[in-house]
């Protein structure tokens, strides 16, 4: 007897920026590339909104709920009825209110805390500094920005597979998919 396959689940793919769909690309497709070539998920990042600057499912940036809307507006109207799955920074004032959009709409977002560079300071074990030891978070952005090339020698954007290795062979399969809960949630 042979076992069957369900039908495919697909997730059109939105990530912040560049950062964000390289480290996608890496543990989906390297890390843990096994787990979901055997699983009925798939994710495409084929959104292509030109008006609103949105190549390759990448929002190249979002400053606040504001601008997030609009761009959120138009990939509701130009793929309506399809999943998405968005990755996103989690260092926005407007975090929790682009969370509930997103949310209210069936929608799945797997927010990086702080943002993907934070997040991968902290996965080195390189001990960056919190969001609280700032006066405003964009101060804390640029803080991220700026310790990840003087700790990495390169922007996050730049990191290829061998980087991502770097970090992520010191940290447990276990603790990866708690930190990337929702995206592992999906596979159930």
């Amino acid at each position: 007897m042979t076992n069957k396959r369900g039908f495919n689940v697909y997730y059109l793919l939105v990530s912040e920026g560049t950062t964000e769909f390289n480290l996608f690309a890496y543990l989906t497709k390297n890390k843990f590339r096994l787990l979901f070539d055997l699983s009925n998920v798939k994710f495409s990042p084929k959104i292509e909104i030109t008006e609103a600057g949105i190549s390759q499912g990448k929002l190249a940036g979002v400053s606040d709920i504001k601008g997030f809307k609009a761009k959120y507006a138009l990939i509701r109207k130009y793929y309506k009825g399809q999943k998405k799955f968005f990755l996103l920074d989690k260092d926005l004032d407007d975090s929790s209110k682009i969370e509930s959009l997103i949310r209210q709409n069936h929608d799945i977002v797997q927010f990086l805390d702080c943002n993907s560079e934070h997040l991968l300071l902290k996965l080195a074990g390189k001990n960056p500094r919190k969001p609280s030891s700032f006066k405003s978070m964009s101060e804390f952005r640029n803080y991220c920005k700026s310790e990840f090339v003087l700790q990495f020698r390169k922007v996050a954007s730049d990191f290829k597979d061998t980087d991502f290795d770097s970090i992520f062979s010191k940290v447990s399969d276990e603790k990866i998919k708690r930190i990337f809960a929702e995206l592992f949630s999906v596979l159930s």
